[in-house]
């Protein structure tokens, strides 16, 4: 369970995809159940209005919505699980947390969102590892090189 928020913060959580806005409405927080976004630019633009993404799977490998918020500058706070620590650079470009830790959550949503001069960085370097690490020239030479090395 999330703590509560501390009375001098001013948080609006937006949910998307399969929504469990009822098991939150015993919190004191502001949500908005948005559903399911199928237009990919509409996603863009949600992903680059938001300040931080919060990705709580307890099961993952390469989840495709961290590398969208990514993408879009937006950091990101999960569970350090599967792949997602391959995405996520600890207070890089985000904040991993201890499996299963709602409290780390909290506390990662808190200190991505503390310090706007860091929120930059961290919104800088989440766009910068997306076009470094996982841009489609560099993973089809990836591909090239992995079929090349199996036909020799």
């Amino acid at each position: 369970m999330l703590s509560q928020p501390d009375p001098g913060e001013d948080y609006e959580f937006a949910i998307l995809g399969a929504s469990h806005h009822n098991a939150l409405s015993d919190l004191a927080l502001r949500t908005h159940a948005l559903g399911e976004i199928d237009d990919d630019g509409l996603l863009a633009l949600f992903y680059s209005a938001i300040d931080v993404f919060v990705l709580p799977s307890t099961e993952d490998n390469l989840p495709n919505t961290i590398m969208e918020a990514l993408a879009c500058g937006t950091p990101s706070v999960a569970f350090s699980i599967g792949g997602i620590p391959d995405m996520i650079k600890h207070k890089i470009n985000g904040y991993l947390c201890r499996p299963f830790s709602s409290q780390g959550l909290a506390d990662g949503i808190r200190w991505v969102l503390d310090d706007e001069l860091r929120w930059h960085h961290l919104s800088a370097a989440a766009r910068d590892k997306v076009l470094t690490d996982y841009s489609p020239e560099l993973i089809a030479n990836r591909y090239l090189d992995l079929y090349q090395q199996l036909v020799e």
